[in-house]
């Protein structure tokens, strides 16, 4: 297992399930951390994630380095409410392998916590924010404290990691955050065209490889407080 490896000393930050890819199709498709409701659908789809009954890339990104994969070989890319669970010392390289892997004309789609929003909602002094509210009572029920409402927004860039079993005690779930022009910042700054970066909608999207957003419980269904980016290479 990854986090066996990882406790031992060998620090892999990324490796094949399986051993190979010889049975998936290419292009390859990738959704990062796409969870257990996802069903792939079709092949050629790779799944990446930290838990090894999850990931057909299994990887670690707190010791990233690479992507297993040749440049050029992966057609599009999904990652839902995935990207603000790597740190700020990391996720630019995971957006400059991203690019990498992709191929020209490949799509990247991202889905992310919408930060401003949150922002927004907080300095309004709305309390009653939906997400605020499920932030206080989750805060109440598994820890027994009352949040204040700058507790709730602050989780949109800090939060307890839920995965102990995987990651240890004391370590952080959301570590990063974006708003629209600086995800843009980053992505250019990884080799996309900044003029490509496009702020979209839950179920927006100009490729059909995407069809699977909303069909299943997911976090990208929250649309009330998730932004949605793509780009295309």
């Amino acid at each position: 297992e990854a986090f066996i490896e990882l406790r031992r000393g060998t620090k892999p930050s990324a490796r094949l399930a399986s051993g190979d890819l010889s049975d998936a199709p290419k292009p390859y498709k990738l959704n990062f951390g796409p969870g257990p409701n996802w069903e792939k659908p079709d092949p050629s789809w790779l799944s990446v994630d930290i838990d090894p009954s999850l990931g057909d890339i299994v990887v670690n990104f707190q010791e990233f380095s690479e992507l297993p994969l040749p440049s050029e070989s992966v057609a599009c890319v999904y990652g839902s409410h995935v990207f603000e669970h790597i740190s700020i010392f990391k996720s630019q390289h995971v957006f400059d392998e991203i690019y990498r892997v992709l191929q020209q004309g490949g799509i990247f789609r991202l889905v992310l916590p919408d930060a401003e929003k949150s922002i927004r909602e907080y300095v309004a002094g709305n309390s009653d924010f939906q997400l605020f509210e499920r932030r206080k009572r989750t805060a109440k029920q598994k820890r027994g404290i009352e949040y204040t409402t700058f507790e709730c927004m602050r989780e949109d860039f800090l939060s307890r990691n839920g995965q102990v079993g995987l990651l240890g005690r004391d370590t952080l779930a959301h570590q990063n955050a974006w708003d629209f022009a600086t995800i843009r910042a980053h992505l250019e700054r990884a080799g996309f065209d900044a003029d490509r970066v496009v702020n979209t909608e839950f179920q927006k999207s100009s490729s059909t490889d995407f069809a699977f957003e909303g069909t299943y419980p997911s976090e990208a269904n929250e649309d009330y407080r998730s932004l949605y980016v793509e780009v295309v290479k």
